[in-house]
């Protein structure tokens, strides 16, 4: 009981937020990515920029470019190292809980695209287009500053019967001009 009241304070007391449709915002994030279908090479981190324009109170669309970490496998005789990129335009629909809190879900397309070096085999390239999708929260500290977790899947790297994926969990910031 103690927490349900502390929860209530804690968002009745945070302003009310201004509607920011047809405000632009930039959005960064950090994160870790996972890749399927790559063992062994481990897991990298992610770094996410991105530009989008709130259409309505509920509807955004977002641009955004994400970078993915160098992924290396040493073994006998040398190493590989895959590293990926993808580039994204997608809708972001959310639903308000309260004033402050609210769902994020995203559905897009993504430019993906990975390069594989080793000391031991020559260079490799590859890119595709696929549909991506996330879901996320965020926190409105401000009509001008958010805070967000959202997870999204980038889909398929290369035209492979076994293809490279991608799916990254992140926290970043929102900030509306």
């Amino acid at each position: 009981m103690k927490t349900r009241l502390l929860f209530a304070f804690l968002f009745a007391a945070s302003p009310a937020l201004a509607d920011n449709t047809g405000r632009i915002y930039i959005a960064g994030d950090l994160g870790s990515a996972t890749y399927s279908n790559m063992s062994p090479f481990p897991n990298p981190g992610v770094i996410r920029i991105a530009v989008g324009s709130h259409l309505t109170p509920n509807i955004a669309a977002e641009v955004g470019y994400s970078k993915f970490g160098d992924s290396t496998v040493t073994v006998p005789g040398g190493s590989a190292t895959v590293t990926a990129s993808a580039f994204q335009v997608a809708a972001i629909g959310s639903v308000p809980l309260n004033p402050q809190f609210g769902l994020l879900g995203k559905l897009g397309f993504s430019k993906n695209s990975a390069e594989g070096t080793s000391t031991f085999m020559p260079s490799i390239s590859t890119s595709k287009n696929s549909i991506m999708f996330g879901v996320g929260a965020e926190y409105h500290m401000s009509s001008e500053v958010s805070f967000r977790a959202q997870y999204e899947n980038y889909g398929d790297f290369e035209s492979a019967p076994d293809p490279m994926k991608a799916t990254a969990l992140s926290f970043g910031v929102v900030i509306n001009f």
